[in-house]
């Protein structure tokens, strides 16, 4: 029961290839290190060059990994935490030298320095001098999502009367003083955009990066994933064979009870690539980007925002997160300057010489050799829904797609239709009755693609492209 960081000062690899990973080299590499089913991804310069899937998502059912898969991400989860809590920064809604208190309802201050503060930047650089305390962690782990909220947890482990309190959850230096990666002080700077937004963390990433990025078939619970069968079931390997570890959760889940598919990682890691921005729609500023990729503290080399920063056996600097969780173990790696990138997702522990960050390192290599092709796209966004939010997402359509003169929207509630062009630019919008509504596309659009936004009255959004011709 681990949620690591396997910190890297080098992705080393033995004799590595410049060519296009072969399914054998993987596989052998993923028998060695006990993983039985794997996704990999390369972006190139916004281009989707490589996705390859091998190995089994349910070995019980025999049912392959495929793009649709969906794992655990283990603690590359964090990346949803530093990318929430810096939208709230650029609109000047926290300081991240600021003392935390002053977001909480509770106090939280280590027992050994009581009158020093804890900051939302210790908390993003793993300096706050809080701890995970697995005594308590490891037995919260339950099958589905947690009975215990974030709210909840959070309150009674660090207020002095609070269930899971005690010493272990502490360092004895003061905060700011020195590094140790901690899954709870990631997930309490979660829990300041809950605090501040007024909006549950699970939700917020929902609505302000997933659904904006056509992150379809990612969710922070098990209850936003319509078709739990799409996840790879996580194992372990226990006495000469694969043990199903379940579909589990834990209370301070987003630190790493991330679940998403390699395509949806590779549109979230392609916005960082880009600076803030994929398909026309922003996320991060540029120069928020910039900062979060910098070096945060004295205590540790290469600590960002969340976001470390390590050497490819190549010598080039990556930028990303890895993780490690109960039949989970997983890497996202980016250059900034060539911007080739990778995701490599398993459902299963790997070993030393066996494992995501290494998979990554290969990947790498092979793009920065290989050229984007006219047809290396991203699937088209609403072309595979996985995740439903709300009822109607499954039941309202658009047609006919594509269109001459004009465009129906079949909306069994009330909401609203938004056409945007590739650039972003909102070109047509109207209000949505339950019933049918008629758009003449003729009278704004010409013959492209556009995006089509389609929302209730909650801000639940779902995106599909429109062809008209």
């Amino acid at each position: 029961m681990h949620k690591i960081l396997l910190f890297l000062i080098a992705l080393l690899l033995g004799n590595v290839s410049f060519s296009q990973p072969l399914d054998e080299t993987l596989l052998s590499k993923m028998n060695e290190g006990k993983i039985p089913g794997a996704a990999f991804v390369v972006v190139k310069d916004g281009k989707l060059i490589y996705q390859n899937n091998l190995g089994f998502a349910n070995i019980t059912n025999n049912k392959p990994v495929d793009d649709l898969t969906i794992f655990m991400l283990a603690s590359v989860s964090k990346t949803m935490i530093a990318t929430a809590v810096m939208q709230l920064w650029e609109k000047g809604l926290i300081d991240l030298d600021a003392d935390i208190n002053q977001y909480l309802s509770f106090s939280v201050r280590t027992p050994s320095f009581p009158d020093e503060p804890i900051t939302a930047r210790m908390l993003l650089t793993h300096t706050s001098a809080i701890r995970d305390e697995w005594n308590t962690m490891a037995s919260l782990y339950v099958y589905g999502d947690s009975p215990v909220a974030l709210d909840s947890f959070m309150k009674n482990y660090f207020s002095p009367n609070g269930l899971y309190y005690n010493a272990g959850n502490f360092y004895f230096y003061q905060p700011g003083t020195a590094y140790n990666y901690s899954n709870v002080g990631s997930t309490l700077a979660a829990y300041l955009v809950e605090t501040i937004t007024g909006d549950q963390f699970s939700n917020y990433c929902d609505t302000a990066i997933f659904q904006k990025l056509c992150m379809e078939h990612t969710s922070f619970l098990l209850d936003g994933i319509s078709d739990t069968t799409k996840i790879a079931r996580p194992y372990t390997w226990y006495n000469g064979d694969y043990e199903d570890a379940g579909l589990y959760g834990y209370p301070d889940y987003p630190d790493g009870q991330l679940r998403s598919t390699s395509t949806d990682m590779a549109r979230f890691m392609t916005m960082y690539m880009q600076y803030g921005i994929y398909e026309g729609t922003r996320i991060l500023d540029s120069t928020t980007v910039d900062y979060m990729l910098s070096q945060q503290t004295s205590l540790i080399p290469n600590q960002g925002i969340i976001f470390y920063s390590a050497n490819a056996s190549n010598g080039h600097i990556l930028w990303g997160h890895n993780g490690g969780d109960i039949g989970a173990n997983t890497a996202m790696y980016f250059n900034m300057n060539n911007k080739t990138g990778m995701v490599v997702l398993t459902n299963g522990d790997g070993t030393s010489n066996a494992n995501a960050d290494l998979f990554a390192n290969e990947l790498y290599l092979y793009g920065l050799t290989a050229s984007p092709g006219i047809n290396d796209t991203f699937p088209a966004c609403g072309s595979n829904t996985g995740i439903t939010k709300t009822d109607w997402m499954q039941t309202f359509k658009i047609y006919p797609n594509p269109a001459n003169t004009e465009v129906f929207v079949d909306m069994p509630i009330e909401g609203t239709a938004s056409i945007f062009d590739l650039q972003g630019r909102l070109i047509y919008n109207t209000i949505l009755k339950p019933s049918i509504t008629r758009i003449t596309v003729k009278d704004f659009c010409n013959a492209g693609l556009y995006l089509v936004h389609i929302s209730d009255k909650n801000n639940n959004t779902i995106v599909r492209k429109l062809a008209v011709h």
